[in-house]
This record gives structure tokens, C-alpha cells and sequence, in this order.
């Protein structure tokens, strides 16, 4: 063998290693879970001031820390600026559509819309177990957009009836968010109860989140306020259960019309975040994202002293309104700037640069492994 030829088999062996390294390692990295944290109205603005509020120095939050980063566009099909329902439905299907729209998306045809897969269906489709948690109505337009296809978010009877009758699978297994009193109207108009309707598609129902943890499936709704750290715990020990891995879908408001309200649920998420990255695998591709930005701006604030303070004592002023504090003040409502997409674990990577946010669907699917479907 000549030294040529000696040299061509040395190279050729290493690219089959090399290439069989890569192989190894693309099947090592590829997600079991995915684990999608919603700020709803978390823009950039909100996630500033949140950290600052909360800890007094700038990049301040866990969410900082997260190590592949994006800035998502979050228009949709027929506006500048966003509602919930249109931006997530981006985010879960893949798809544009017209404000005020679930997972949907307009035929053309006088008002006439056609569903829209969504990642919780193709989960469920695969035998994965998934799960839905919000601090916000359960039927709201965020929530509603993981389940549920309505031409009109307000829809809440619909949405209710398609949440116990799913399209793939069983649905989803645990639900936890507010709207108690909602679920017992609508279901009254089918001469039944909450209770009824749950139990009869195989729900545990209840107002405690610690029902979770022993319920494969589980419905708590609430009219009140949960603490989230507990409940988000007992969702994941729930959903983890299943060797193909789940799928859980995490929304907390941000929206800021009450500034100090909004910003201190950025630091309950934030928290969140935190604690399920500690518990959660390796094999867990964590994602956050808002739905859409808000109007609020950080005006102004003294380093070395508590902002939170400084902006107490701006309100305390007579006369000082939202729009008009020095320190942190808010500006009209939904806003159209683009927001942070933030990842880590098997498929972060993709996260990067700028992109619609119909591409964090096609990341998560490829995290899984998934292929769309046409």
C-alpha cells in the first residue's frame, strides 16, 4: 500500500468517526419534553424593568441567563399589533391569522375558518402526556390557542366544549387557570356542571392544585389567585410520568396596566423558570417568548437606591397618573415592537437572530424530531 493510499484510509476512517460522533450526538441532544413559558405581554420593556424592580440591577433575571436568544415578530395576518389569540396561535400552529382568531385561520369565504394543528395535538397525537397552566382565564385566548380552533376568542362555550372533546388523543391531561364561575355558566347552558362534564371525560376537578399530583388527569379551576411554584412542581411530576414525554405549556401575565401587579408577576414566572430548569431533564427543551409587547417604558429611576421605592413615592404625588410617572410609566396597551425568544436544552440552538414567530413552532418540532404536516 503506498503512503498515498495509507493516508487516504486514515482520513476516510476518521470522517466515519466523525461522522458517526455527529450522528450519535444529533440523537443524544434530541428533546422527550418541551416546556413553552408564555409571558403574555412580556416584551422587552416589561423584562427590563421586572428585573430591576425585583432585584435592583440590570439583567437581573434567570431568563437572562438562558444561553441562545432571539428577537421574534409577533404581527399578525392582518395587523401591525397583535391580540393573544393570533400571536400564540403563531407560535402553536405555525400559522398567521387575523386578530381575535384561535388556532385558526381565515378560508376566505364570508368570516369562514379552518383549524389549524396545533404542537399540544401533534403531542397528543404521539401518546405524549400534556398539560396547560395559566394564571389567566383557562378559556382565554393564550391558553385556549394550545386545544382549541374558534374563529372568535370570546367564544368560551366552544372553547369549553372543545376542550373535553379533542381532535387527537385524549386532550389535555392537566389543566390548571382561572375562570371557575366561566366553566359552571357554560356548562349550565348544557344542563350540566363543571363537576359532570369533567368527571365524565375522565377529569379529577377541583379548585387545589395539590389534586395534580396524584391525578393523571386533572381540571382545577379556580376564581382566585394560586401560588405557582407548588403547582407547577406537581404538573411536572404528573406529566414526567410518561416514558414519551410530555408537553406543557406555562402562561403568566405581564401585561402592565397596573405597572407594580404586571411587573411583579415577570419576577413569579421568572422564579418559575428557575425552579423547573432544576427539575426538569436534560432532555427538556425549556422556551420563553411573549405573546406580544406592551406599552410600558422604565422613564427614568436613581441607581443605588430601591426602584421600587422610587417609583412608590412617584405615585404618591398628587396628580401623578401611569402615563405621566418619571419612573415607570405605560403608554396605551399591546405594542408591535418584536420580543425575546429565550431557550435552552436540546434544540436551543435554532433559537437565534431575528425571525417571525411562526418559526418557534418549527423549533420545537424539530427539537421532538417531528416532521409538519402539510
Amino acid at each position: 500500500m503506498t503512503a498515498f493510499q495509507k493516508t487516504r484510509r486514515i482520513l476516510a476512517g476518521a470522517a466515519a468517526l466523525l461522522l458517526s460522533g455527529t450522528a450519535s450526538h444529533a440523537v443524544a441532544q434530541e428533546a422527550r419534553n418541551v416546556i413553552l413559558f408564555i409571558g403574555d405581554a412580556g416584551g422587552l420593556p416589561t423584562l427590563n424593568a421586572g428585573g430591576i424592580l425585583a432585584n435592583d440591577k440590570p439583567q437581573s433575571l434567570f431568563i437572562h441567563s438562558m444561553p441562545y436568544v432571539g428577537l421574534s415578530d409577533t404581527s399578525s395576518l392582518n395587523q401591525w399589533v397583535t391580540d393573544s389569540g393570533a400571536g400564540m396561535t403563531a407560535i402553536m400552529t405555525g400559522r398567521k391569522t387575523n386578530n381575535a382568531m384561535v388556532s385558526a385561520v381565515p378560508t376566505g369565504q364570508a368570516g369562514a375558518v379552518a383549524s389549524v394543528k396545533t404542537f399540544l395535538e401533534y403531542a397528543e397525537q404521539r401518546g405524549l402526556s400534556t398539560g396547560v397552566m395559566t394564571n389567566m382565564k383557562i378559556w382565554d385566548a393564550t391558553p385556549a390557542a394550545t386545544f382549541a380552533h374558534v374563529g372568535a376568542r370570546k367564544d368560551k362555550d366552544e372553547i369549553f366544549r372543545q376542550m373535553l372533546k379533542p381532535r387527537f388523543g385524549d386532550g389535555v391531561d392537566i389543566l390548571i387557570g382561572k375562570g371557575r364561575a366561566d366553566a359552571a355558566a357554560s356548562f349550565a347552558k348544557q344542563q350540566t356542571t363543571p363537576e359532570q362534564a369533567f368527571a365524565a371525560a375522565g377529569y379529577r376537578y377541583g379548585e387545589d392544585t395539590a389534586i395534580v399530583r396524584d391525578a393523571a388527569r386533572a381540571a382545577v379551576l379556580r376564581d382566585a389567585d394560586f401560588a405557582p411554584i407548588p403547582a407547577v412542581e406537581a404538573t411536572i411530576a404528573q406529566l414526567a410520568r410518561n416514558p414519551k414525554g410530555y408537553f406543557l405549556m406555562v402562561e403568566w401575565d405581564m401585561h402592565t396596566d397596573d405597572p407594580k401587579k404586571g411587573l411583579g408577576h415577570v419576577r413569579e414566572m421568572d422564579e418559575m423558570i428557575r425552579r423547573i430548569s432544576q427539575i426538569a431533564g436534560k432532555d427538556t427543551l425549556f422556551l420563553f417568548t411573549a405573546d406580544h409587547s406592551f406599552g410600558l417604558r422604565m422613564s427614568g429611576g436613581t441607581r443605588g437606591e430601591p426602584l421600587a421605592g422610587q417609583y412608590d413615592a412617584e405615585v404618591a404625588k398628587p396628580g401623578v397618573t401611569d402615563t405621566t410617572n418619571d419612573v415607570i410609566s405605560v403608554h396605551g396597551g399591546h405594542t408591535g415592537e418584536e420580543v425575546i425568544a429565550a431557550a435552552s436544552g436540546p434544540g436551543a440552538d435554532k433559537v437565534h437572530g431575528f425571525f417571525p414567530n411562526t418559526r418557534l413552532f418549527d423549533v420545537m418540532l424539530s427539537a421532538m424530531g417531528w416532521k409538519p404536516e402539510k
